[in-house]
């Protein structure tokens, strides 16, 4: 560590040092036989901006010049990068863990379908798939004062099937859930294609 910053030290020095000289020029202070020529001024500019860098928190851990150019890989940016990453991958697992995939199937065909077919289950998990969702602010039931339990006051001893939408509505939560799992989704889907 201390290498580094006698290093960085050094650079600075040797930028101010150029600097220095290049600001003498154009004064004529300096004889136009002792200039400096091309080369010795890229040199400067090379060494004002590893100084820069020297000087900042971020730390070049690559650093190639070809035929294409040249690249640097700076240990900061990948590091806040791999942070980011990390982040959006926690969050990608959050978000579709935070609904079945049949309560995610209602709320989609909710927003998709004209018609919602489905049938009451004696075993009520219908009803508690939709309770989730509503609890959760995805769906809103349409009677206000029977609220879900119109579907099983109507439905409880009728086998054939009903359109959901009749009963429920999906909310602006519910619609920006499924548009934010749907782009973490197509981001996953390129993320791979790399």
């Amino acid at each position: 560590m201390a290498f580094l910053r006698a290093s960085a030290a050094c650079a600075v020095l040797l930028v101010i040092a150029y600097l220095a000289y290049l600001v003498l020029i154009p004064f004529g202070l300096v004889d136009s036989s002792d200039r400096l020529e091309l080369p010795e001024i890229v040199l400067a500019i090379t060494l004002l901006v590893g100084a820069s860098f020297s000087a900042s928190s971020y730390s070049v851990t690559d650093f190639t010049i070809g035929p294409g150019g040249f690249s640097a890989r700076l240990a900061q940016y990948e590091k806040r990068q791999n942070s980011l990453e990390a982040e959006v991958s926690a969050l990608r697992i959050a978000l579709t863990g935070l609904v079945t995939k049949y309560e995610w199937d209602h709320l989609r065909r909710l927003m998709e379908q004209p018609m919602v077919m489905v049938r009451f289950r004696e075993d009520r998990k219908l009803q508690l798939e939709l309770d989730r969702l509503d609890a959760m602010g995805f769906i809103k039931p349409k009677d206000e004062v029977r609220g879900l339990n119109a579907i099983v006051d109507d439905h409880a001893s009728d086998p054939h099937e009903f359109d959901l939408k009749n009963y429920v509505e999906i909310t602006g939560d519910g619609a920006d859930y499924l548009e934010l799992r749907k782009r973490l989704k197509d981001g996953e889907s390129g993320s791979t294609r790399r």
